[in-house]
């Protein structure tokens, strides 16, 4: 029996809409990104809209981890695709970091992408990374502990930057 929850909108698939997805978060612009699908702007409105509306209101999580699937295959930054990554891409202590960087200096004013950008990554990238290294520490739960250390380690060195390229100079 098929959920209805994962029904195609207006002949458009939850996979299709990750990787529609996935090419602008590796770069792609909104309208190249939908050629392949043959529909335009104003129909893939509606079908963003809708995707995101039903993955909002699934409780049972089963929309978002097929999306994060079929998001992760497609999806290409600087560090390939979700399938190549691995502890070579990028160093567990360099995820960390990132991870950190973009919650404290986000919450200075700076954009996160433009944080991933400092560690050589897109937001293609960085959602490969997580799921790859959330995965490993599934398995190993000490990854869990070093995390609390890098992360308290990361939290202090980026707040002591506070104001450093975040326009925490100016006063209003």
């Amino acid at each position: 029996m098929s959920n209805p929850i994962l029904e195609p909108f207006e002949g458009i698939s939850l996979e299709q809409w990750a990787a529609v997805n996935a090419k602008m978060a590796s770069g792609t612009a909104v309208e190249e990104a939908i050629k392949d699908l043959g529909i335009d702007m104003p129909k893939w409105d509606r079908v963003n809209a809708e995707w995101l509306s039903r993955m909002k209101n699934d409780t049972s999580f089963t929309i978002s981890t097929k999306y994060a699937a079929a998001f992760n295959t497609t999806a290409t930054g600087n560090l390939g695709s979700g399938a190549g990554i691995s502890a070579d891409s990028i160093p567990f202590e360099k995820y960390v970091e990132s991870m950190v960087a973009q919650d404290v200096l986000g919450k200075q004013g700076r954009d996160a992408q433009d944080v991933l950008k400092d560690f050589g990554m897109t937001v293609a990238d960085y959602s490969n990374v997580s799921s790859y290294w959330t995965g490993k520490m599934m398995s190993d739960f000490s990854l869990a502990g070093k995390m609390a250390q890098l992360d308290a380690e990361f939290r202090k060195k980026y707040e002591s930057m506070k104001g450093e390229g975040s326009h925490g100079d100016l006063e209003f």
